[in-house]
């Protein structure tokens, strides 16, 4: 055995994983969050879902990489699993576009003509030369991703043309004709192709030595067939490995893809077997020959599995067995981390719920000194608990996003989120004090003076309103709702401060008493606290898009240098007055 051809043949699948890796990462990082989106939105629609798994696959290049994204999706309840069987059809015929590329590196170089043009030896150098320039000089992130996805496409052209070029080496070798007897057996055949999938996690890189493999002129389509149907059994080993530890709706997933890959492998080989000794079957195949088995191979498991698809559904609801206690105990599901920008937004779509949830839950324990009801006091206590699941969930879930590379807007965003989350914890937990506030006031048949009531009155609309400026310049990065906060935030402190000057008039003229003193202070104390947070959530949104965060020096400058906000201060110090409530 020739030890050094084989090396050759290694180092070549080497720089085919690596290059796919690297190309594969980019591609994703680019597409961003638009691909979960999309994927909410077609889910509804199985030829659009379809669609949307063949083009994803092309766009990333990993059928492996979508599937573990759709599992993490159902483990999180983003997509259902009924949905799940066209995507996973799409992403099995968008994977063979690959081999079609590969077959690329069977164009003969020598001479100059247009077919020269498209081998992977002439334009090769030239995608890794461009590649590395961009990664050089380019400045916005974008450029450089695409300069990485030219060098990983290099890289991996390169690796499949050093095994193609080093497996010809070997064509002539005695115990290279040996090997391939043992693919004369297809069970045999199919066995080996499941375990090299398997071990490599690509079915890509296992049509990628298929197709070396053809390229020494010793490959009959007999023998290449079964090939292809191990590698595509042996790359639902991916989306196995991911549903470890999941809720059984996503275990259901990575089961159903082996069921339809292994049915239709078992239906292809049963009629391999029938018709092995065909001529056309005994003929050697060539790199075009692997890449057309591969395509045809899963245009037919898709035919099929969508004229079966109640029977599969059932089938694997009746293996995967519904189980009443199995239910999600995450936000989002870890395996999203291997797609970063689908990540980042379901990370800030459940801000943008812990946020609107904290303002309805203030909002609805301001409403219970007017008018109390027991049942939306129970909701707040029960509330305030998910509050503070949904700080636990994405603080620890958005530190681990924080460590991965991530575009510059995806990094904003985490880091926006970082900052809010707690703010948003924060005002749930005042919501709940003045809730419980709101029950004595209510259960000892308490009640503030007149003036008190108006006072109260005028505070709750101010911190009504300073809630929906906050939340609005998070939900929608609003930088003009953020900038009304800071200065409405300072008149409801001098609001604050009145109301306690006031409260001493009327505790000294005997028109209070000190426990109704204590509950007042108690309320105007937990209503300054949330317009405190609501400020640094706004404060947050304008220094982040600036990508910096001084806040410090921000309120520094803005109280004392701009007009904009003494503008305003101004127009709320009016609005709010408490003279003319008096």
């Amino acid at each position: 055995m020739d030890i050094y051809s084989v090396l050759q043949v290694v180092a070549g699948l080497a720089f085919f994983l690596y290059g796919m890796s690297v190309m594969s990462s980019s591609l994703e990082k680019m597409a961003g969050g638009s691909l979960e989106l999309t994927m909410k939105k077609v889910t509804s629609n199985k030829w659009l879902s379809f669609l949307l798994g063949l083009l994803i696959t092309c766009a990333i290049q990993s059928s492996s990489g979508v599937i573990v994204m759709l599992v993490g999706l159902v483990n999180s309840n983003i997509i259902a699993f009924k949905d799940t069987l066209p995507i996973i059809l799409g992403t099995n015929v968008g994977t063979t576009i690959t081999g079609w590329i590969l077959t690329l590196t069977g164009i003969d170089s020598s001479g100059f003509s247009i077919m020269s043009v498209l081998s992977p030896k002439f334009f090769t150098p030239i995608l890794a030369l461009a590649g590395v320039i961009m990664r050089m000089v380019a400045k916005k992130e974008k450029q450089k991703d695409l300069g990485t996805i030219f060098l990983g496409f290099a890289i991996l052209m390169y690796g499949m043309t050093f095994m193609s070029d080093s497996v010809k080496l070997m064509a002539n070798e005695p115990w290279f004709a040996n090997i391939l007897l043992m693919f004369t057996n297809p069970i045999l055949a199919v066995l080996i192709s499941i375990l090299v999938t398997a071990v490599i996690q690509s079915s890509d890189a296992t049509i990628g030595i298929v197709e070396a493999f053809a390229s020494s002129g010793q490959i009959t389509l007999g023998m290449a067939v079964p090939l292809v149907l191990g590698a595509n059994i042996g790359t639902c080993v991916t989306g196995l490995i991911s549903s470890i530890g999941v809720a059984k709706n996503a275990k259901r997933v990575s089961v159903l893809q082996v069921m339809v890959n292994c049915t239709g492998a078992i239906l292809v080989l049963i009629v391999l077997l029938v018709i092995g000794k065909m001529p056309f079957l005994q003929g050697t195949t060539n790199h075009v020959g692997v890449a057309l088995t591969h395509t045809l191979f899963n245009v037919f498991v898709t035919i099929v599995a969508f004229l079966v698809e109640p029977l599969l559904i059932k089938a694997v609801k009746s293996i995967v067995k519904d189980d009443p206690s199995d239910l999600p105990k995450i936000l989002i599901d870890d395996r999203l981390l291997g797609q970063p920008s689908i990540a980042v937004n379901e990370c800030l779509g459940n801000t943008m719920v812990m946020g609107m949830m904290a303002q309805e839950e203030m909002d609805k324990a301001l409403s219970l000194f007017t008018e109390y009801d027991e049942s939306i006091y129970n909701q707040i206590v029960e509330n305030e608990d998910i509050l503070d699941w949904y700080e636990d969930q994405l603080d620890t879930y958005l530190v681990k996003l924080s460590k991965i590379a991530l575009s510059d807007e995806a990094s904003t965003s985490v880091s926006k989120m970082l900052h809010v989350v707690t703010d948003f914890e924060r005002i749930g937990d005042h919501a709940l004090n003045v809730a419980e506030l709101a029950k004595k006031y209510h259960e000892t048949n308490s009640s503030f003076s007149n003036q008190a009531v108006k006072e109260v009155g005028v505070l709750t609309t101010a911190i009504r309103e300073i809630m929906s400026f906050a939340i609005e310049s998070f939900n929608s990065n609003d930088l003009a709702s953020a900038a009304q906060v800071e200065p409405l935030e300072e008149v409801i402190d001098a609001i604050t401060s009145d109301m306690m000057d006031t409260h001493i008039e009327r505790l000294v003229r005997g028109e209070c008493t000190i426990e109704l003193g204590f509950m007042l202070s108690d309320l105007i104390n937990n209503c300054e606290r949330v317009a405190d947070h609501c400020s640094n959530i706004a404060v947050c949104v304008i220094e982040v898009s600036d990508d910096e965060f001084y806040s410090h020096q921000y309120l520094n400058d803005v109280k004392h240098e701009s007009d904009a906000f003494k503008a305003l201060y101004k127009y709320y110090l009016d609005k709010y007055s408490l003279k003319s409530i008096q």
